[in-house]
């Protein structure tokens, strides 16, 4: 199932692991975290004119996917009642990924909404 995800290009922000860094606790100490998200900002085109720190106004951190079959309303301003609304959003940086998504076949496309849904 993840394949699509790495196929339509999701996984270029919404990276599927990250490791942590050395740590003297274990607990941290180079572990693998299944995060979805690179963490880094990005204009996807649903910014709120705010600047955060670091962010112009038009960026938001890579959000982690981890969890998402329990979150809803999606994205920051709660705009997106379901996956599929999530990622019809996406724009600027993420336009491309959102055509491939919106191009897949019906098989294609449920496989890959499975998938988000079982984060």
């Amino acid at each position: 199932m993840s394949r699509v995800f790495g196929t339509v290009g999701c996984a270029a922000c919404h990276v599927p692991s990250l490791q942590t860094g050395p740590n003297v606790n274990p607990l941290f100490n180079n572990k693998v975290v299944a995060l979805f998200s690179d963490l880094l900002l990005r204009d996807v085109g649903t910014g709120d004119g705010i600047r955060q720190e670091a962010a112009e106004p038009q960026e938001f951190r890579t959000p982690a996917l981890w969890g998402l079959r329990l979150r809803r309303p999606l994205l920051h301003d709660g705009t997106a009642a379901t996956i599929e609304d999530a990622i019809g959003r996406h724009g600027n940086e993420a336009a491309a990924a959102r055509r491939r998504f919106q191009s897949l076949s019906t098989d294609q496309r449920a496989t890959l909404l499975l998938f988000l849904k079982s984060l």
